[in-house]
């Protein structure tokens, strides 16, 4: 393209209501050619909105223009030669081969039902290799994990070769080798022309600092900051927006976000006569779970859950007691022994169906043990096991032998929430001890603005 000058990417006053409720309020924002901009802020700020929005693809209020083209004027070929979007999930229709599904990246340069020309296989072929998905190139894309179809969508998204890329949660399901990958691309991929640049949403604010060039921030529908991470990450703001009070240490131009661990004052669990439930999650699997015990009245305790996930914003806001970890961090020692603790404390363990890395093993590992030693462990049915194993087999085997020492598996949560109900512990047994809960960690609640 010959519009390096022109902003690949502009909004004022944009808009939207999603049914009947306003979910984003006035953004106005300018995308430099040659910029990587992250988008934070907790679960329902607005960021996928904003990211939907800006391609046209639900009704909005106000303007948007891709490299100064109304989107509302853009015909779907011409929209897609302007921008790609990469979503954080998306089940295909149908069980392609990985390579021919990457080849779909390519529809906008081709004529209908025009055979493919040697450009098109050339992106293809680099893209697959780009991505890192050459080596199953040739299996049914319904048939890999979660985090190897993630990997797909992005290829999908580089053989389009659109200037502006757009990705929702781009290192979600991903471990952590392939996620430094991936934010390690975008920042190469908009260096290789001036007309490029990259808006992704990003839930680490680590990741967002060593790779994003600028950061925007929203809450509740509205654009709250903007500017380099250097600048704009202050505790202030991390607390404002995310509600977990956070160290930031500073290197260079980057700034990087240590929350705060150690354990605050606090009320102990109300004692209600019902059972106490600790929740192991991790990644938005734990979130309805929780929504349902504590209107219910369960004295809950959750972990281990990485700070500025999803079931950790969850847990502040419903003011549950969590071992918590830093971001994009291994489970350390101290924090399982926290969570070791809050399970003794539990009548009950229930497992949601988190994914499972290298880092988080533990979150298996000691439910295991506790189980072996008497204790009582339940487990929520999800997304099937391989798709969730990012260990290469060792967390399915944790799982299988979770089973075989007696947790209970349910495959819907109204059958779980009935069996909670109903359970009582032995009296004298059980693993829960009295007194006050040991190691939690309650965290602040976020400010709102009236």
């Amino acid at each position: 393209m010959k519009e390096s000058a022109i902003p690949p990417l502009e909004t004022s006053g944009l808009s939207v209501v999603l049914g009947g409720q306003r979910v984003l309020r006035d953004v106005t924002l300018s995308v430099a050619p040659g910029e990587f901009v992250a988008l934070v802020g907790p679960n329902g700020s607005g960021k996928t909105t904003l990211l939907r929005a800006a391609l046209g693809m639900i009704p909005s209020d106000g303007d948007v223009r891709l490299y100064g083209r109304d989107v509302r004027g853009l015909r779907p070929r011409e929209r897609a030669r302007l921008a790609s979007w990469v979503p954080q999930q998306e089940v295909p229709a149908d069980n392609l081969p990985v390579v021919d599904f990457v080849t779909l990246g390519r529809y906008p340069h081709q004529g209908s039902f025009a055979p493919s020309r040697p450009e098109d296989f050339s992106a293809v072929e680099e893209a697959l290799r780009e991505a890192d998905v050459d080596p199953f190139r040739n299996r049914g894309v319904l048939d890999l994990s979660g985090g190897e179809r993630q990997r797909v969508l992005f290829a999908r998204a580089l053989a389009q070769r659109a200037p502006l890329l757009l990705l929702d949660e781009p290192t979600s399901h991903l471990d952590m080798a392939h996620q430094l990958e991936i934010m390690d691309h975008l920042r190469r991929y908009v260096r290789r022309s001036r007309d490029h640049a990259v808006v992704a949403s990003v839930h680490d604010l680590n990741l967002a600092s060593r790779f994003a060039d600028r950061i925007l921030w929203l809450s509740e529908g509205r654009l709250v900051s903007a500017g380099p991470p250097g600048e704009t990450i202050t505790s202030d703001l991390v607390y404002r927006v995310f509600g977990v009070w956070a160290e930031v240490h500073r290197r260079g131009d980057r700034a990087f976000v240590f929350p705060r661990l150690d354990s605050g004052p606090g009320k102990d669990l109300p004692v209600t006569g019902r059972p106490q439930v600790h929740v192991v999650g991790g990644g938005g699997s734990a979130e309805a779970l929780l929504e349902r015990l504590v209107p219910m009245g369960y004295p809950v305790t959750a972990g281990v859950l990485h700070l500025l996930d999803s079931d950790a914003e969850t847990c502040g806001r419903l003011r549950i007691p969590a071992a918590f970890e830093a971001p994009f961090s291994p489970l350390s020692a101290e924090a399982r022994e926290r969570n070791r603790k809050m399970m003794r404390a539990a009548d009950l363990i229930i497992l949601a169906p988190f994914s499972v890395g290298e880092g988080n093993l533990g979150n298996l590992e000691d439910p295991l043990e506790l189980l072996r030693a008497g204790g009582t462990v339940w487990t929520l049915a999800g997304p099937s096991l391989p798709e969730r194993d990012f260990t290469g087999g060792r967390a399915s085997q944790l799982y299988r032998s979770l089973i075989a020492h007696g947790a209970r598996e349910f495959q819907r949560m109204e059958d779980l929430l009935q069996a909670i109900a109903e359970f009582a512990p032995e009296a004298g047994g059980g693993t829960r001890r009295d007194g006050p809960l040991e190691g939690r960690l309650l965290p602040p609640g976020p400010v709102r603005s009236s």
